[in-house]
């Protein structure tokens, strides 16, 4: 055995402990498979149905204010409510970028005044305002994998390992396959937004992308052949957060297909370790977020209110298109400041006191 191989397996290879990861890191993606299980077993949602009674409808709401909205809280309670430390405000962009919930009302209204109105995703919309909610699950979904990423960064980096090249293509692949899969079926073409290709063209591309798809993992378990070769393999705990990443995303978009659906199932695996995250941070701080638990979520969830009400009631209540799209438009610019704002404050490379508030011993050269 290589002094390397030494040096990992002496290491503790859980970010947190044994119980906390399995619980919070890799257990979390239970509550997706419940989200999922319910979803399936409700009425289909589309635009036609959309409605305040609708019981998928219900649940996206519940969704967005007890997960979604307290996860995204956490990153406000994380920076602009840690009180006097500049240390924890490293990396926040300036108060431009909350220019970013501008963006999507400003759409909503040129849409509106120069563009003739089709069926979307939710009521009707022009070009423009699809091509920019085709913008946002696209960022959504590589936001979602980004923070996977960050995950198994902190995996790494507690491992004492300095090169990760074969596991970030498999996270890569493995996640984007059924994304695009899904992007060339029917179930996407019933969202009204927009496509690259021709309908005609989806069958020749899915069987390319397949043929391609396998190429790659193929030569991927030839790199990692070729790599252990003369280093036994040794299983780990980032190992097994990868399977169930990768298997869960093929799972949801093999059985789901509407994407505000896919997008709320995906999203509460990220959102429970996203909190779990927060907290370990707030605590090698010498705090708790928002000083205490109660008021931590109490403020998430009136935050969730406040932005999933207009959201998803909101644009269930709203009979002028207008409106509903102006709404949507507000609602995916609170979740662009988010983006924007988690890409800077959680870079351990740059910032190497975000990992010894993580209690994780940094190590030079490493890619975050």
């Amino acid at each position: 055995m290589n002094p390397a191989s030494e040096l990992t397996l002496s290491r503790p290879l859980w970010i947190i402990s044994r119980r906390q990861d399995l619980l919070w890191f890799h257990g979390s993606v239970i509550a997706g498979l419940i989200l999922l299980g319910i979803f399936l077993n409700l009425a289909p949602l589309n635009s036609a149905n959309y409605t305040t009674t609708h019981p998928a409808v219900i649940l996206l709401l519940l969704w967005g204010i007890f997960f979604d909205g307290t996860h995204v809280w956490g990153t406000y309670a994380r920076t602009y409510f840690a009180a006097h430390d500049t240390h924890s405000r490293l990396g926040l962009p300036s108060h431009l970028a909350w220019g970013f919930l501008l963006i999507g009302p400003g759409l909503a209204i040129v849409d509106y005044l120069w563009f003739i109105p089709e069926p979307s995703l939710v009521g009707q919309a022009g070009i423009l305002f699809r091509h920019f909610l085709v913008f946002a699950y696209l960022w959504a979904f590589w936001h979602l994998i980004r923070q996977h990423y960050g995950i198994l960064v902190l995996y790494r980096r507690k491992a004492g390992e300095t090169t990760g090249q074969l596991d970030t293509v498999f996270l890569w692949l493995g996640s984007l396959y059924p994304y695009l899969r899904f992007s060339l079926s029917g179930a996407y073409l019933q969202s009204h937004l927009p496509h690259p290709l021709p309908m005609a063209w989806f069958e020749t591309t899915r069987f390319l992308l397949d043929i391609t798809f396998f190429l790659s993992m193929m030569g991927l378990a030839g790199y990692a052949f070729y790599q252990y070769r003369h280093q036994p393999f040794h299983f780990q705990p980032k190992h097994g957060f990868l399977a169930i990443v990768v298997s869960f995303h093929w799972l949801v978009f093999s059985l789901l297909d509407n994407l505000l659906v896919i997008t709320a199932v995906l999203t509460i695996f990220h959102n429970l370790q996203y909190h779990r995250i927060v907290w370990q941070y707030e605590r090698g701080c010498g705090r708790i977020p928002m000083g205490s638990m109660f008021r931590y979520l109490g403020w998430g969830i009136l935050f969730g209110l406040f932005w999933y009400g207009p959201r998803i009631l909101g644009v269930a209540v709203a009979t002028d298109d207008l409106i509903r799209n102006i709404l949507l438009g507000f609602g995916w610019g609170i979740a662009f400041h988010h983006y924007y704002t988690d890409s800077r404050i959680w870079k351990v490379r740059r910032y190497p006191s975000i990992a010894q508030s993580l209690d994780i011993g940094a190590i030079p050269n490493h890619t975050s």
